[in-house]
């Protein structure tokens, strides 16, 4: 039977409405550099103030990581317009047994803000249409227990060790994660002296890096040319700094760009001119932080902006023999700003640890 032209002109409006509804909700092509500084932006503007500067900082490099290993565990969802559901609390657990380059001292002071961390990302879910979590009550307890065991993890994973065989041969992880545990009649502590104890003169993992260790030159640069090439480095530093976004270029930056242009030369006698990528990795690697302290302040994608630097020098006709491209794929970015952090976190004293465990927001003004 024929529709009269009544209720024509309804299904068509039903269409209409259904196609706008479907136009509304389908989602943009997947950006993970979108998607993650969105979210890693959202959390500086609403976070920066809120806790210690220690805190906040290792909170952001455990947020980029999370959102790393969340897009990554579905990956095929995000990047198929599919509405995606992340299951947090795995993705977590992921997250933090992945982290095999991080001091013992990142997991602590860690700790107090990862249900703030997820509260975070819940809030930004519920009003996003490319993602929700799905998880569980926060339970503090079993978060310390997860932190306890990749603290045990590491250690046998610093010691070079099969982590894999120790947990097929035995109860070591387990009865070392328990060895850290501190009970008391409420909730579960860190046996930080223990902790402490049990990790000295372990080294940390150091990140990949890829490139070949180089040496110095045979032939060494005089004192004058090291001043020359100092000088030149502060005048490009300084053109770059100018040049850049405002407040994009910190005075943290500054003192590590310019440490590669005096560093260089007196390890390496090498200026500018013949800086190559593995001349800039084996600095990094071996010397960097003989040159450079860094500071509580911006260390999450740092070491990526040696690469721009770089680029910079590149416009100006000042590097003849970097592979830039390479030099982006090398770790660099990563093993810098994993080096920079490892370095302060293993000069916070006993005390300042304790601080953090307990007080890890600021004081309200």
């Amino acid at each position: 039977m024929k529709q009269g032209k009544s209720a024509q002109i309804k299904k068509f409006k039903k269409q209409k409405s259904l196609q706008k509804f479907q136009e509304k909700k389908k989602l943009s092509p997947f950006d993970y550099n979108e998607f993650a500084g969105f979210l890693r932006a959202r959390f500086f503007l609403t976070k920066q103030h809120s806790y210690q500067k220690e805190t906040f900082e290792v909170a952001s490099f455990f947020l980029d990581d999370l959102i790393a290993t969340m897009v990554q565990q579905n990956f095929s969802d995000f990047t198929s317009d599919k509405h995606v559901i992340v299951k947090m609390n795995e993705v977590m657990q992921a997250t933090l047994v992945q982290s095999a380059d991080r001091d013992w001292r990142y997991f602590i002071t860690l700790m107090p803000v990862l249900y703030d961390i997820q509260s975070f990302l819940a809030k930004e879910a519920s009003v996003s249409d490319r993602f929700s979590l799905q998880t569980t009550p926060f339970d503090p307890n079993f978060w310390r227990m997860i932190v306890r065991t990749v603290l045990a993890v590491n250690y046998f994973r610093f010691q070079g060790q099969d982590v894999a065989k120790v947990m097929s041969e035995g109860n070591a992880i387990d009865d070392l994660q328990f060895k850290f545990l501190n009970q008391n009649e409420q909730d579960d502590d860190f046996a930080l002296a223990t902790i402490e104890e049990v990790y000295k003169g372990l080294s940390v993992t150091e990140p990949k890096l890829s490139g070949k260790d180089v040496g110095p030159k045979a032939d060494k640069l005089s004192a004058g040319a090291i001043e020359e090439e100092v000088a030149f480095g502060k005048r490009m530093v300084e053109t770059f700094q100018k040049t850049a976004i405002k407040d994009v270029v910190s005075d943290q930056e500054v003192q590590m760009l310019l440490s590669f242009h005096k560093g260089l030369a007196e390890q390496y006698q090498v200026t500018h001119r013949e800086w190559t990528n593995d001349l800039l990795t084996s600095f990094a690697k071996k010397h960097l932080m003989d040159y450079w302290q860094p500071k509580w302040d911006s260390l999450d994608g740092l070491g990526g902006e040696i690469a721009r630097y770089v680029k910079f020098l590149d416009r100006k006709k000042a590097v003849d023999t970097v592979r830039i491209a390479e030099l982006e794929g090398s770790g660099l970015d990563h093993f810098v700003d994993i080096q920079a952090l490892n370095k302060l976190l293993g000069q916070l004293s006993d005390q300042r640890v304790e601080e953090l465990l307990q007080e890890p927001k600021r004081a309200e003004k």
